[in-house]
């Protein structure tokens, strides 16, 4: 709690208006302390020492600017005249209140009572405001009070930080004029926070936000931003205050991180964990497509040729892949074991084009390079209309058409759907 200290000095009355007005009550945090003068010349103020009013009949007023002199501009000016239109446009503008120079005992404790008590409410405003603006200031992010047109009436210096203007130029301002944004994009209504805004007065309830806003010089940022909605007296909405943390960096240091996990390392294509993943959350119906694809003779290279001409090819293919099924999830499992997924059954048709385009490719580029020149690339292709069959059952059948190819067609393609008659019957008998 603060202390309030006031200092009230009548001027030209004498000690009887003191004893009068010396039982003037404050709250228990306030001290009042009332001293008489004959003249202004008499005035004095100790070292530190604070004018809050002055009070003084109007023929002692004379030249404002001596009594700025003796108690400074900020104290309140109360000239006692009945005779106001004698008092001259710098003295009026000068006084906080005229009072009649002939009081009662009682009128003068009233008057003066009410002085004191708007002089305390004054400093308490003040106290608070400022306790409130230290507070702001002080908080991690960014803060801003705002009314319901979208006026920011209040922000902290962090806030200031952000949008790299002076608080005198944000305030009163709206979205669009603080963050550089032009009238038309405030309008269509993105990257300006009127969703979250709308949001809060519907909920009237403190509610968390994942918001973007639109920065002049920084781009697109992303917020993560708690409103509450402010009251007046009769309990309607007049603003919010919001506070916000940009975590644009720690989004993408999340989202790399995320990427990291699901990618592999050498190819950039979805690694196995993610593979599975992403099948599970995006299949919606039974039907489901699988290319099943791995290099043949990719151990004899890496012996022969080293690592770094069997990760060259890898890193090739996954090319390859990705330029074939442009729109597809292209994985690679493991090794030299590829995967595309597609969550339909095309034509057979429009299959087949596209594999002979790549195992044409595939081909031509495993010419370029003489260590290249023993690889082909088979491919097996399973499918399935059936949301019964699973992922691990369409690998399977993918695979198997893929040793298929690689034990009769090194460099092709085959369908399971042809050949499965034939692997069931090698395994019966």
């Amino acid at each position: 709690m603060y202390i309030c200290n006031l200092l009230i000095y009548l001027i030209g009355f004498g000690e009887k208006v003191q004893q009068v007005v010396e039982d003037i009550i404050l709250p228990a945090n306030g001290h009042i302390k009332i001293k008489t003068a004959a003249n202004l010349a008499e005035v004095t103020l100790a070292p530190k020492e604070k004018c809050s009013a002055v009070i003084m009949y109007s023929y002692d007023v004379g030249d404002i600017t001596h009594i700025n002199d003796k108690v400074g501009e900020n104290a309140c000016l109360v000239i006692c005249t009945d005779e106001p239109d004698k008092l001259t446009a710098a003295q009026l503008t000068r006084a906080h209140n005229v009072w009649p120079d002939s009081f009662t005992p009682e009128l003068w404790h009233f008057y003066v009572q009410r002085l004191a008590d708007d002089l305390y409410r004054q400093r308490e405003l003040w106290d608070t405001e400022n306790c409130l603006q230290t507070i702001v200031d002080t908080m991690p992010g960014f803060l801003w009070f705002k009314d319901m047109e979208g006026h920011h009436l209040k922000v902290n210096q962090g806030f200031c930080e952000m949008v790299g203007k002076q608080m005198p130029d944000i305030v009163g301002k709206q979205h669009y004029e603080i963050w550089g944004i032009t009238p038309e994009q405030y309008a269509e209504g993105e990257y300006v926070c009127l969703e979250t805004d709308v949001a809060i007065a519907k909920l009237q309830k403190p509610t968390m936000f994942k918001e973007e806003v639109l920065h002049s010089k920084l781009g697109v940022r992303n917020l993560e931003t708690y409103k509450c909605p402010i009251f007046d007296e009769d309990g309607d909405m007049i603003g919010n205050i919001g506070v916000a943390y940009d975590v644009t960096e720690e989004y993408a240091n999340r989202e790399q991180i995320l990427q990291m996990s699901r990618t592999d390392g050498l190819t950039h294509l979805a690694n196995r964990r993610y593979f599975y993943q992403y099948v599970e959350e995006n299949r919606k119906t039974g039907d489901l497509t699988l290319f099943y694809a791995d290099l043949d003779h990719f151990k004899q290279l890496n012996d022969t040729y080293g690592h770094q001409a069997g990760d060259a090819a890898l890193m090739m293919v996954a090319e390859l892949l990705k330029r074939a099924f442009p729109e597809q999830m292209v994985s690679r499992l493991g090794g030299d074991e590829f995967a595309v997924v597609i969550f339909s059954v095309p034509e057979r048709s429009a299959i087949q084009q596209r594999l002979d385009v790549l195992c044409d490719e595939a081909e031509e580029f495993f010419q370029l390079d003489k260590a290249l020149e023993g690889l082909t690339m088979s491919i097996g292709i399973a499918s399935t209309k059936d949301m019964k069959v699973s992922l691990d059952t369409l690998l399977k059948r993918g695979d198997e058409a893929l040793y298929y190819s690689k034990a009769y067609c090194r460099g092709s393609y085959t369908f399971y759907d042809d050949i499965q008659e034939e692997i069931h019957f090698e395994e019966k008998y």
